[in-house]
Parts: structure tokens; C-alpha cells; sequence
């Protein structure tokens, strides 16, 4: 059985190494925390944002906390 990740990304995603959320190697949820982030293309899990206006689902501080305690790792790029 996988274990899941929680990605937090803080770097916008065009500065990270797209091979680190390959499907096949990785499976869990990101959330992108900057405001300033544009669209993250992911197919290991969903994608959120804690900004509303960048076109990702939007999920409160408070969902956020319990999808940490949810994961079995957290991941803060």
C-alpha cells in the first residue's frame, strides 16, 4: 500500500523539478501556498490552494491542518 504525501509548495511550480510529482512515483494532495501561483498540472492527487482567485479548489487553513495530520508525509517545498 502507498503512503500518502501532502506536497505543500511555496516555490512556484515552473522552480521545481517536475519529475518529483511524477503519477507513478507519487501519490498525495498539493497545495500551493503562495497567492501568486498560476495553474499546477498534478495527476497523483488533487491540487488546492490556500488563495481563492488562481483557479486551484480553495481549502481553509483549518482543512489544511487536518489534511497534514492526514497524510502519512508532509512535503514543504
Amino acid at each position: 500500500m502507498r503512503k500518502k504525501t501532502l506536497f505543500l509548495l511555496r516555490k512556484s511550480p515552473d522552480r521545481i523539478d517536475a519529475s518529483l510529482f511524477l503519477a507513478s512515483e507519487s501519490q498525495g494532495d498539493v497545495v500551493l501556498l503562495d497567492d501568486g501561483m498560476t495553474v499546477f498540472p498534478y495527476t497523483g492527487g488533487n491540487v488546492f490552494s490556500l488563495a481563492s482567485n488562481n483557479g486551484q479548489a480553495s481549502l481553509s487553513y483549518g482543512l489544511l491542518v487536518k489534511k497534514i495530520f492526514e497524510s502519512d508525509h508532509t512535503v514543504v517545498i
